[in-house]
């Protein structure tokens, strides 16, 4: 049975060195690094070992798989490595676990205490962008973009938490770790087996200990293992090959595709669209995006503002593992905006509605120990005071959350494209058809309107037309979700400083001379377009109560009485929602290859599923839009080329869009 996660909070390694001055750790009363040279270790155990240089020369895509991270030395010579080398591979990925990572500063002070140690001086620039990128110590798979062309994963938490679960195909590993006898769990038979899993044929291992024990373990895990000199004092070192006497494994690691043209099809300009696009062009993808209306950004992305933070729980459930995925990976693509964020990431207030809920938040953060730059709770005096409003009870404060203005980011999304896409507004898509191995784009009087290796379905509101020939409807049990928006008159809440949450949400002007917005209705099976008035009321009425020094203000008596309500702007537009409330994203099951082997599938999981190629999704994200495009379109475009995925396949099957499909097939053979 598959591990699930643990929810154990995240233990910040505490920086310390030994009697000589070697980075060490207590929590395994071993060093960081031999005292022979961190830097001569990570060339001669990590690199030569694994043949590289060489292996990776000319390459599109090298991915290796480091079993420790400590310090990231391993990774820093890697890529001093790559950047020195005119023959490197155009994409660098390299993906490592910590169970104990340090916080950033302590991070930069322990790298930057060994930059005058021989040779490490020409790490200084890549010693500086790894820490700048350094994330919050958060349990979960963390994507740092480090440089044009290299990636980093690193993943926060115990490695039988993480690394069953990755999606990668490794062409080399870096087997480091502590001691195998001051942390022998690291050095274990189902370490090596896991592994295994991961190896593309012919991928590489190398590690600095010789032990009989280790060594015997690779081979039983498929790994032809001989002894090769080692680095310093230590006289021998492993290196091994992947390469199984007999199939070792039930499924392969994620291939690199062939030789394509690298054009996409990209179907809708809202967030999931926008953020699609940016996710392709960044890999060198061409774009051809369609947008039915006259701009980007237009549908549900079209509000003035929106709010963005993490969701919380108790167990750390799928939901709060995506959105803490999603937020962090989002915050980091928005800053690197051109023009910068639009809007603001300097806080976000989540208010309890009463004292048994303030009493339940507090006991969450408590247990979960989440870094104070991540969430923290704050009482009803100090929330007064980063909301500049009088607020009854505490909450959660998320330092980094805040809010954006939806269009403005699908434009400066579509603006840092440049030249590589090609958006056409005003156009339908009618459908969507494969022809000889190609997807093509076709409007309603049967004209063909592009072609492309890939087509993305990011269009929610067009998802069950397009896809109907792939997937029947009702395993796109996509709802449209009526909500509608309040702009409360300019001059309302001067002192409004962040946006507050609880039943609605309330965030200041976003723009100059407008004032606050206050939402959202939850509408279901309702059509109507037009903001009423009933509505206005209703989100009135809400922030009445998240505001109560203003409950006067905002109640029946005032603005939320009939004559004032119908005076006030508003904005209607409608959410899609799946019934678990997550999203679509992922590449689209082959239907007609599923029937012919139903009877075998129908007990089978969704990795077994046969896909269609080419054909994927990313859509259907409720009201967390701001949350989940970003990973979402990460996700796809991982899958589309073959790379590491950033998240978890546990957290990747809970958006999968075939999993209503796979749910089906399961009830059948109950039935």
């Amino acid at each position: 049975m598959r591990r699930r996660p643990s929810a154990a909070p995240i233990k910040p390694a505490e920086p310390a060195t030994s009697a000589d001055g070697t980075p060490y750790s207590a929590a395994f009363d071993d060093v960081y690094h031999t005292a022979d040279g961190a830097l001569g270790q990570a060339r001669h155990v990590f690199l030569a070992g694994n043949d590289l240089p060489d292996r990776w020369r000319s390459r599109a895509l090298f991915v290796i798989i480091e079993t420790g991270f400590g310090l990231g030395l391993n990774f820093l010579a890697t890529w001093a490595a790559w950047r020195d080398d005119p023959q490197r591979p155009a994409r660098l990925h390299f993906v490592s676990v910590e169970k104990f990572p340090f916080r950033a500063a302590d991070l930069r002070r322990m790298l930057e205490s060994m930059l005058v140690l021989p040779g490490m001086t020409e790490l200084a620039p890549l010693v500086q962008r790894l820490c700048d990128a350094w994330p919050t110590p958060v349990a979960g798979w963390h994507r740092l973009e480090l440089a044009p062309g290299v990636v980093l994963d690193v993943g926060f938490g115990d490695f039988f938490d993480l690394m069953p679960s990755l999606r990668a195909g490794a062409d080399a590993f870096f087997l480091d770790g502590f001691a195998p006898a001051k942390n022998p769990d690291m050095w274990s038979p189902a370490v090596f087996k896991t592994l295994g899993r991961l190896a593309r044929d012919g991928a590489t291992l190398a590690t600095y200990t010789a032990a009989g024990q280790v060594r015997r373990d690779l081979i039983a895990a498929g790994f032809q293992t001989e002894r090769r000199a080692g680095f310093g004092r230590k006289r021998d070192m492993l290196a091994s090959v992947y390469a199984p006497p007999y199939r070792m494994r039930r499924y392969d690691p994620p291939t690199i595709p062939g030789p394509r043209a690298r054009e996409a099809i990209v179907v809708g300009a809202g967030m999931a669209g926008s953020a699609m696009v940016r996710r392709l062009v960044a890999r060198g993808w061409r774009v051809r995006l369609f947008e039915r209306a006259q701009a980007p950004g237009t549908a549900a992305s079209g509000n003035p503002a929106g709010v963005f933070h993490p969701q919380l729980s108790a167990d750390d459930n799928v939901l709060s593992r995506l959105t803490r995925a999603g937020f962090l990976y989002a915050l980091a693509q928005w800053r690197t905006l051109p023009g910068g964020l639009p809007g603001r990431a300097d806080g976000l207030l989540q208010v309890a509605t009463d004292d048994a809920q303030a009493q339940a938040m507090q006991q969450l953060l408590t247990a979960h120990e989440y870094p104070q730059t991540y969430a923290k709770w704050v009482d009803a005096t100090q929330a007064s005071a980063l909301a500049g409003e009088t607020l009854t009870h505490g909450g959660v404060w998320y330092p980094e959350g805040g809010w954006l203005a939806p269009a403005m980011l699908c434009r400066a999304e579509l603006v840092a494209a440049g030249p590589s896409l090609d958006a056409r507004y005003g156009v339908n898509v009618e459908r969507l058809e494969c022809r000889e191995g190609r997807w093509v784009a076709v409007d309603e009087a049967g004209r063909v309107l592009a072609e492309a290796d890939v087509a993305i379905v990011t269009a929610a509101d067009a998802s069950q037309r397009l896809l109907a020939p792939y997937l029947a409807a009702e395993f796109v049990p996509v709802k449209r979700v009526r909500g509608q928006l309040t702009f409360l008159p300019p001059g309302t809440l001067p002192n409004l400083r962040v946006p507050v949450c609880g039943d609605g949400y309330v965030a200041p002007s976003p723009v100059g001379g407008a004032g606050p917005i206050t939402g959202a209705t939850y509408g279901f099976d309702d059509p109507a377009e037009e903001v009423r008035v009933t509505d206005h009321q209703a989100n009135l009425r809400r922030l009445a109560v998240l505001l109560p020094d203003r409950a006067q203000a905002f109640g029946d008596a005032g603005l939320a009485s009939a004559h004032a309500a119908a005076e006030l702007g508003g904005r209607t537009a409608f959410r899609s929602l799946t019934p678990d409330r997550l999203p679509m994203a992922g590449q689209l099951p082959d239907l007609a290859a599923i029937d012919v082997n139903r009877q075998r599938l129908c007990g089978g999981h969704l990795r077994d599923l046969p896909r269609l190629n080419g054909l994927h999704a990313s859509f259907a994200f409720g009201s967390r839009g701001l949350v989940f495009a970003s990973l979402c379109a990460e996700l796809v475009a991982s899958q589309i080329e073959g790379e590491p995925w950033p998240i978890g396949s546990d957290l990747a099957d809970a958006l999968d869009p075939a999993r209503y499909l796979m749910q089906a097939l399961r009830k059948g053979k109950r039935d």
